[in-house]
């Protein structure tokens, strides 16, 4: 029992110290995990303090986010706008377009409907007038509105100058008339006074003064002509030798008298006769008064800073108005002569009614639609090599430059230039088809209208007045002049 007692004592004080070791651990490990917990809980506020800050940054960007979306809706919105406005616009223009080229599509209609009546008109005028004037021994060239017009202006005229003298007549029906013969018949070939002044014959009745026409065989333009009253008097006139033995004796009877106190010859109602356009014949016309027998022409231009400048050639009673007299005035002056050279004072008669030369409607509208199209090919001559090698070609004029190229069997390109301050365009003295083409070296072409062609396009003055038109609106671009508003000058 004694030694059970001890053995049960010794195991409660192994227990009792196994207990005790045991619960000194125990008490460590919870302090340890105690330790954990503190620090687990200092990193997760300090991660919450950290979550915290984020979602705070995150706040703000979320509401600059917000602020930039609004900006941006409002942006959006804006375009939005702005292309539904414009896309209405479109359908807005688009309806008006569809409309307008509607009204084109019927204006064109109309226009064409209105062309035939216009042709049909014109082909019934045309057939009308014709047979007309062929009774009044005047032919056009060519069946249309223009050359039908000029006949009849030139017909009109003719019948009006008749009445005029049949009036005049009237009032001076005492006066008889005398048949003078021509003296300028007896003037040398070689006489300066010959090659300075052209003379024609007058007759002391009062009818207008006119020239013999010029033959068909020479080279001009296709103008309407009637002969004058005073060649119908002289060719219904029968040559007779009481004629001339009448004449003898007023000669023999001029010798007697004293010319001192006799009035100098002179010119009365001096007119120029026909439409004064670039290409048409104009012709001096008057009444012969006080003995006059011949007379001397110079057709002179005046300048537009009133300069006068005697016309290279031009000393008859005919003249054919050229381009170079566009946007001038145009006069002829007449020194009249009797029989005896005695010299009357000079008389001077300015075509178109004192007013400045311009174009024919018909030739405007041409140049202004060449000028307008940028381009023009005319079909000419150009000189080649010696004086009589005229060659055809083509005379091609555009914006910024010219080129004549042969038109035959030797094709190739006679001159291709730009247009320069020095191009110039000259046309040279009674040569109604000719001009010359001087480029930027100084080089000079000379070119021949083509006198087969009918068109008022192809005359020589259309085609100079659109080619100096081409030159002056290049050069001014060149040198940054503004546009003016002459076409030609």
């Amino acid at each position: 029992m004694g030694g059970d007692g001890f053995r049960l004592r010794g195991i409660s004080s192994n227990t009792l110290s196994a207990l005790t070791v045991n619960d000194g651990h125990t008490v460590n490990t919870k302090l340890v995990e105690e330790d954990d917990v503190l620090q687990q809980i200092e990193d997760q506020e300090q991660e919450i303090m950290q979550l915290k800050r984020h979602l705070a940054e995150f706040e703000v960007k979320e509401a600059r986010i917000e602020s930039e979306k609004s900006v941006l809706e409002k942006r959006i919105g804006s375009m939005y706008k702005g292309f539904d406005q414009q896309q209405q616009e479109f359908d807005e223009a688009r309806l008006k377009a569809m409309d307008y080229r509607q009204e084109i599509i019927e204006e064109n209609v109309r226009l064409e409907y209105a062309l035939q009546v216009a042709r049909d008109e014109d082909s019934v005028f045309v057939k009308s007038l014709v047979p007309l004037l062929a009774e009044q021994s005047l032919y056009p060239a060519s069946h249309d509105a223009y050359t039908i017009v000029s006949n009849l202006r030139v017909l009109f005229k003719h019948q009006k100058e008749r009445l005029a003298i049949a009036e005049e007549r009237l009032k001076d029906s005492q006066y008889q008339p005398l048949v003078l013969h021509s003296r300028t018949k007896e003037v040398a070939l070689n006489d300066p006074a010959r090659s300075e002044w052209a003379h024609s014959s007058f007759s002391q009745a009062p009818e207008p003064v006119h020239m013999e026409r010029p033959n068909k065989g020479d080279d001009g333009v296709n103008t309407p002509y009637l002969p004058s009253i005073l060649e119908e008097e002289h060719e219904q006139e029968p040559s007779s030798s009481s004629h001339q033995e009448a004449d003898d004796s007023e000669e023999d009877d001029y010798d007697d008298v004293d010319y001192t106190n006799k009035p100098l010859p002179t010119i009365q109602d001096l007119q120029i006769i026909g439409d004064p356009f670039p290409g048409n014949e104009i012709q001096a016309s008057g009444y012969p008064r006080n003995g006059t027998t011949t007379c001397r022409f110079e057709w002179v231009r005046l300048m537009q800073d009133g300069s006068m400048k005697y016309i290279e050639g031009a000393k008859h009673p005919t003249y054919i108005v050229t381009a170079d007299d566009l946007d001038n005035s145009l006069a002829v002056i007449v020194q009249p002569l009797d029989d005896k050279q005695r010299e009357g004072e000079l008389v001077k008669c300015f075509a178109n009614d004192n007013n400045k030369i311009t174009c024919h409607p018909d030739m405007l509208r041409e140049i202004e639609r060449s000028v307008s199209v940028g381009h023009v090919s005319v079909n000419l001559y150009v000189l080649r090599r010696s004086p009589d090698a005229w060659e055809p070609a083509i005379l091609e004029i555009k914006k910024s430059g010219y080129s004549i190229k042969l038109n035959g069997s030797s094709n190739g390109v006679v001159v291709a230039d730009k247009y320069t301050p020095t191009t110039i365009i000259n046309l040279p003295a009674e040569e109604p088809l000719q001009f010359s083409i001087v480029g930027p070296h100084g080089v000079e072409q000379y070119l021949c209208a083509d006198y087969n062609a009918t068109g008022i396009s192809c005359s020589r003055d259309a085609i100079v007045l659109t080619m100096r038109s081409f030159v002056k609106r290049a050069v001014d671009k060149k040198l940054g002049k503004k546009k003016r508003r002459g076409l030609f000058f």
